[in-house]
C-alpha cells in the first residue's frame, strides 16, 4: 500500500494502470505510424516530422478516452478485471465506446488539423491502443502478482468480521489463507505465514489472554511481513475504521486529527471553487428543472430541511423538491429504494443527484463542504448516536454533498447501513485531505453518470 496525504491506495492498481497508460500510448502511435507508412501513396513517404505531435496527441487522446471508460466499467478493481466472468464483455464495452469516439475523431480532425494524415492512420491508432490493453489484460497476473496473502490469527467473530471486510473490500488484492487461533495449534506462527507464504498478518483474537504469541508476531515482521492489528488493517488497507475495532485513543491520539489553520483555508477555497464552478456551469439547467419540478406536482420548488453539522450544530439544507408535500405527514422516516412518496420529476433527480445541486449554496455560506460525512436529520442524529458508538465523531468535520461513504457503500435505510456508512465517515474524518477530496469526487462523477446509489 502507498500512502499519499494520509490516504492508503493499492501499489498493485497504480502499477497495472500505469502499465496500461504506457501500452495504449506507445501502440497506439506505433499502430498510426506503422499504418501511415503502409497506405502512403507509392512513391512517397509520409511527413513524420510534422505529423509526430498529431500522432502523440492522437496517443494520449486515446489512453484518456479508453482507460476512462475502463474505469467507469470498474474494470481497474483487480478482482473484476482478473476473475469476474464479465469482464470480457466490460472491456468489449469500453472498446465500443472508445470505437465511436475514434470514429468521430476522425471525422473532425482533417477539418482543424492543418496536417492532412495518410489514409489509414487514425484506424491503425485505434486499433493499437486496442491491442495494447489487450496485451496488459491478458498479463494482468504477471504485472500485478496474485493477491496478496492474509493470514488472520484468531477465529472468533473479530477474526470473521476481519475476514469478510477482506472478502467485500479488498477489490482482488487480498485472500484470506487462514484463521487461526494459536493456542489450539503447534505451529508457531511465523512458521505458519511462512508455509502459507503470507504477506499480512493480522492480530484478530477476540481474547489475548493466556496467549504467547507476540515472539511470533515480532519474527513475523523481522521476517519482512506486515503485521497489523484488526482496527490498522482495516484502515490502512481496506481504508475503513470499523466500529466495533475502534478505542476511543485511537482518535484522541491521532496526528492525523489535528488539522492546520492554512489546511483548513485551503479546504474552504476549495470548496467555494468548485461550488461556484458548478453552479455557473449548471446554472441555466436548473432553471429547466425548476420549471419541471413546478409543473410536475403541486408545492415549492425547493425543499428545506435542517439537518446537523459541524459540532453538532443545525443548519437549514437546501434541496430541490422530490417528494409530494404531503411526504412526511405522519412523521419522518429514512427514504428509501423505490420510495412511492416520489414524484415522476423527483425519481429522474434523484437518481441523477440533480436534486443536491442547490447545496452549493450551502458549501458557499459554509454550512457544508463540497466532500464531507453526509449530514443527517437531527431526530435520526440522536436516534443513531444512541445506537452506534462513536457516531458523533461525524461531526468532527463539516457534511459534504458527496462523501468517501457515498463512493465506497450503497444507499441504504437502515441502522445497520448507517453503522456501516460509519465506518467509512471515520475514515474520512481521520484521513482526510484535499488529494482524498479530488479522488472522491471524481468518483462521483462516475456513480453520476452509471445511475448508482439512486434511491
Amino acid at each position: 500500500m502507498l500512502r499519499v496525504f494520509h490516504h492508503y491506495f493499492s501499489a498493485k492498481k497504480l502499477t497495472f494502470f500505469l502499465a496500461e497508460s504506457s501500452a495504449i500510448a506507445l501502440a497506439c502511435v506505433a499502430g498510426a505510424a506503422a499504418c501511415a507508412a503502409l497506405f502512403a501513396p507509392l512513391g512517397t513517404q509520409p511527413p513524420f516530422a510534422t505529423m509526430w505531435p498529431t500522432l502523440v496527441g492522437l496517443g494520449l487522446a486515446f489512453v484518456v478516452t479508453f482507460q476512462f471508460t475502463l474505469y467507469l466499467l470498474d474494470l481497474y478493481d483487480l478482482r473484476i478485471a482478473a476473475e469476474d466472468r464479465t469482464r470480457g464483455y466490460r472491456f468489449l464495452k469500453a472498446a465500443g465506446v472508445t470505437a465511436m469516439v475514434a470514429g468521430g475523431v476522425m471525422l473532425i480532425l482533417p477539418l482543424v488539423l492543418p496536417v492532412v494524415l495518410p489514409p489509414g492512420t487514425l484506424l491503425g491508432g485505434a486499433m493499437g491502443a486496442l491491442a495494447g490493453t489487450l496485451v496488459v489484460r491478458v498479463s494482468i497476473r504477471a504485472l500485478v502478482g496474485e493477491p496478496d496473502a492474509v493470514l488472520v490469527v484468531g477465529d472468533g467473530l473479530k477474526a470473521r468480521a476481519v475476514a469478510s471486510a477482506i472478502e467485500d473490500g479488498g477489490e482482488g488484492s487480498f485472500r484470506v489463507v487462514a484463521l487461526v487461533d494459536p493456542r489450539k495449534v503447534e505451529e508457531p506462527l511465523d512458521a505458519m505465514a511462512t508455509r502459507l507464504n503470507a504477506s499480512y498478518v493480522v492480530q484478530a483474537a477476540d481474547d489475548m489472554r493466556g496467549a504467547n504469541w507476540v515472539e511470533s508476531l515480532l519474527r513475523c515482521r523481522l521476517d519482512g511481513r506486515r503485521v497489523y492489528d484488526a482496527a490498522g488493517f482495516c484502515e490502512r488497507v481496506l481504508r475503513r475504521i470499523p466500529v466495533q475495532f475502534l478505542r476511543a485513543s485511537d482518535f484522541a491520539f491521532a496526528d492525523e486529527m489535528t488539522v492546520s489553520p492554512l489546511r483548513r483555508a485551503f479546504k474552504r477555497v476549495f470548496d467555494v471553487a468548485v461550488a461556484s464552478l458548478l453552479l455557473l456551469l449548471a446554472s441555466p439547467f436548473l432553471v429547466i428543472v425548476a420549471l419541471a419540478i413546478k409543473l410536475d406536482s403541486k408545492g415549492p420548488v425547493f425543499y428545506r430541511q435542517d439537518r446537523v453539522g459541524l459540532g453538532g450544530r443545525a443548519y437549514p439544507l437546501w434541496k430541490f423538491r422530490s417528494m409530494r408535500t404531503d411526504a412526511e405527514k405522519n412523521g419522518a422516516v429514512w427514504a428509501r429504494s423505490n420510495d412511492d412518496r416520489v414524484t415522476r420529476v423527483g425519481r429522474f433527480i434523484r437518481k441523477t443527484r440533480i436534486d443536491e445541486i442547490p447545496q452549493v449554496f450551502n458549501v458557499l455560506l459554509g454550512h457544508m463542504s463540497f466532500v464531507g460525512p453526509r449530514p443527517e436529520r437531527p431526530v435520526f442524529t440522536e436516534q443513531l448516536k444512541q445506537q452506534i458508538p462513536f457516531y458523533g465523531l461525524r461531526e468532527a468535520v463539516k457534511p459534504g454533498i458527496t462523501g468517501w461513504a457515498q463512493i465506497r457503500y450503497p444507499y441504504g435505510a437502515s441502522v445497520e447501513d448507517a453503522r456501516n456508512k460509519l465506518e467509512f465517515d471515520l475514515y474520512y474524518v481521520k484521513n482526510g485531505s484535499l488529494f482524498l477530496d479530488v479522488g472522491i469526487i471524481f468518483h462521483t462523477v462516475r456513480h453520476v453518470l452509471l445511475g448508482r446509489g439512486a434511491r
